[in-house]
């Protein structure tokens, strides 16, 4: 009988691993979740401010899709945007960018107001005005959110972070499918082993005398270690016709040749002691 093959340990360790590489991202994003929410504040992230009331408010940005933000409501904000051209206001400035970027902070709310399309490095004019009895006292935050986009997919805690967590929980569940499929084959071995049958031996004579060929249900019976059970075949099977007899009927012996006289048992020195031998004569 052949032994039961050794089983790997890396499938324990895949599924260990990936327990302590998800634990260790948790930890790592609970440590560093300050460092991400500043990549969604525009407190942080602003590069420009305006303010309502000041004489004028002018600025170089860079290329790319900036958005404007402003702590609160900002429907009191009537705001304009125009290119500087040798030192005189210029064509507006396109507000029709898509970015990724949005401002998500837990203690306050931040509107947007727009989002500028520049399409290379240019200096911007912007004019603030405020509706009759309105509230503008907050400024405006300009961001640019295609570097901060790019800044955070860069930053190394947030990678080691994602890839820590992406690993584990990739092999978690590859670990505990190894397991599961380890536990099916050792059960399966030593199942076989404890019925004491094995490929390599011959099939046991008594099991089929007739010799007939097996039937599916007891081949599958004979590889899972039972011993099928084999029935004889019933010859007393009711006739599918009806006006025919087709059971098999085992025919009447036949008397075996010779007379039917038999040999008298009498003889002169054994006479009959009655007379029925008179009768015989008389007849």
């Amino acid at each position: 009988m052949q032994s039961a093959p050794v089983t790997s340990p890396w499938p324990k360790r895949i599924l260990i691993s990936g327990i302590v590489l998800a634990v260790i991202g948790v930890m790592f994003g609970v440590l560093g979740g300050s460092q991400l929410t500043d990549y969604y504040d525009p407190r942080v992230t602003s590069e420009e401010t305006a303010e309502y009331g000041e004489p004028v408010n002018k600025f170089v940005l860079e290329s790319g899709c900036w958005v404007v933000n402003v702590e609160g409501d900002d429907s009191d904000y009537i705001v304009s945007y125009h290119y500087i051209v040798d030192d005189a206001e210029g064509g507006a400035v396109a507000d029709d960018c898509r970015t990724d970027f949005q401002p998500q902070v837990s203690d306050t709310e931040f509107s947007t107001i727009d989002t500028l399309d520049i399409e290379e490095e240019s200096e911007i004019l912007v004019t603030i005005e405020c509706e009759p009895d309105g509230d503008c006292d907050e400024p405006l935050l300009f961001t640019n959110g295609d570097v901060v986009i790019v800044e955070m997919f860069s930053d190394p805690l947030l990678l080691i972070t994602g890839a820590m967590c992406c690993i584990g929980l990739l092999f978690i569940p590859l670990g505990w499918m190894l397991i599961m499929i380890n536990r099916g084959r050792e059960t399966r071995v030593d199942f076989i082993s404890g019925q004491g049958f094995s490929s390599d031996q011959p099939l046991d004579p008594d099991i089929n005398p007739k010799k007939e060929i097996l039937t599916t249900d007891e081949l599958y019976k004979l590889v899972r270690g039972e011993l099928p059970t084999i029935e004889e075949n019933n010859k007393n099977v009711p006739s599918p016709f009806a006006n025919a007899d087709t059971r098999i009927r085992k025919s009447e012996s036949a008397a075996i040749g010779g007379s039917i006289n038999r040999a008298s048992i009498h003889t002169p020195e054994n006479p009959p002691t009655d007379d029925s031998w008179k009768n015989w004569d008389e007849s």
